[in-house]
């Protein structure tokens, strides 16, 4: 792959607000499976799957090209509060005969925080349905993220993200995910750790009063916590304490979801069901906005049986050319086994990259499901002790994966729980031999950002 001569184009010009004040962002103009080129010709493998699993089936493939115009020729747009279409229809049917038994519903929005949001208006007339008003409150885990919208905001559990925001949100209680790397549970057993989150859950649902809480909002595995896999037994306690107390359990399978696990939903991995699953992103590999939330049967029957619904919907959702794309990519899933390889990829991925940076000295830990990778950097192994946030380690690694023809993305996280982590989450469609040259840029480039 060809090496760029620099990291950026200059678009000093742009009347483009940026997310930073910063310029010169590189001009990306085309995309061709994995590989990304610039304004200026440079190709870039992308390690990010554009951002956060999006891009999971590679671009450039013409049968979603087709399967948009086609759509776009025949039904470009059309409300779903009064009407609905075919395309909606089928692919709502494709999703539930993926999801567990007794999920058998579906609602669509347009992106990930959407359908968080979305999930927080079923909860409202669920609980208003069964004539329990009072039961209102949230409570997520901290850290976690669950979108840009100002209801996905409150539900995240990240200040260094909802901070700014504060005065527009509700107040969602906060508990801790049983994460072992550091804080409270560090280095517990696995079972022990998840024993005393779980715990944490009951008592704060105990504690801001059974009867007024109403959901409990969770990402299976978290870019937030750096990717970590928390123990089985957890998902399994918080079910059970959710049922005990009345309190629906939302699942943000946004990032998760979608086979990027190795599972249609992660929470396969754990044997458990949530009352409301949430996905977004891989559902149409980046090829059109499209997100859906999965609704099991007892809760869409109560809202149902009291003449009750959610018609607060966006314009977009069940639009018929995001339909017909997240069918086709469900296509390309089931046809070229994606869910397989995810699992398989991933496995191969964890190995190499065990292999190749594991023993660096600030490395302190590789983890992940599936495709879904996080690389954690400290300061010291034997401490765990995070990198100062001046040593500016997400830039300094962007810039030198990018001279090697690589984009990969490391996010700064100012949480006790978790440091700097890179996210490592290549297009499922990645082959090996990528994956390892992948792995070997990632360690030339840590040796040049930690001077070794």
């Amino acid at each position: 792959m060809p090496v760029p001569e620099s990291p950026v184009d200059q678009t000093a010009t742009s009347r483009v607000f940026y997310r930073e004040p910063r310029q010169n962002l590189p001009v990306i103009v085309r995309g061709d499976g994995y590989a990304l080129s610039d304004s200026n010709g440079h190709r870039v493998m992308d390690l990010a799957s554009g951002i956060s699993s999006t891009a999971s089936i590679g671009q450039g493939r013409s049968t979603v090209a087709a399967a948009m115009a086609s759509q776009a020729m025949q039904l470009a747009f059309i409300h779903n509060s009064w009407v609905t279409n075919p395309r909606q229809e089928e692919l709502a049917a494709r999703y539930a005969a993926l999801a567990p038994a007794h999920v058998n519903h579906v609602m669509f929005t347009s992106g990930g925080s959407e359908a968080n949001e979305l999930s927080l208006r079923i909860t409202r007339q669920y609980h208003l349905a069964r004539d329990h008003p009072n039961k209102w409150k949230i409570i997520s885990l901290s850290p976690s993220y669950h979108g840009a919208t100002i209801g996905a905001l409150a539900m995240t559990g990240r200040w260094d993200v909802r901070g700014d925001y504060a005065p527009y949100t509700f107040g969602a209680a906060r508990v801790v995910p049983p994460v072992r790397f550091r804080g409270p549970f560090r280095d517990l057993e696995p079972k022990e750790a998840a024993a005393r989150a779980a715990g944490m859950l009951e008592d704060v649902i105990e504690a801001e009063g059974p009867d007024s809480v109403a959901a409990f909002v969770v990402e299976p595995i978290s870019p937030s916590w750096g990717m970590e896999v928390v123990d089985a037994s957890y998902w399994t306690q918080v079910r059970d304490i959710c049922d005990r107390y009345d309190v629906l359990l939302i699942a943000d399978e946004v990032v998760s979801g979608a086979g990027r696990c190795g599972y249609f939903l992660a929470m396969e991995h754990f044997g458990v069901s949530a009352d409301l699953s949430n996905l977004g992103k891989g559902l149409t590999g980046g090829y059109a906005p499209l997100a859906a939330t999965l609704i099991n049967d007892r809760v869409a029957f109560t809202i149902q049986s009291a003449g009750r619904g959610v018609s607060a919907v966006h314009t977009y959702s069940g639009n018929p050319i995001g339909c017909a794309v997240g069918l086709e990519v469900l296509d390309i899933i089931e046809k070229e086994d994606l869910l397989r390889r995810s699992r398989e990829r991933g496995e191969f991925a964890m190995k190499t990259l065990a292999e190749t940076i594991g023993s660096h000295p600030n490395v302190g830990a590789i983890r992940g499901l599936g495709l879904l990778i996080g690389i954690e950097y400290v300061a010291s192994k034997e401490t765990r002790e995070p990198l100062d946030e001046r040593f500016d380690i997400s830039r300094r690694l962007w810039d030198a994966m990018w001279a090697k023809g690589f984009l990969l993305r490391t996010l700064h996280h100012g949480s006790a729980l978790v440091g700097d982590a890179t996210n490592f989450v290549p297009a499922l469609t990645i082959e090996e031999e990528d994956l390892h040259a992948a792995a070997l840029a990632l360690r030339d480039s840590l040796d040049e950002v930690f001077g070794s």
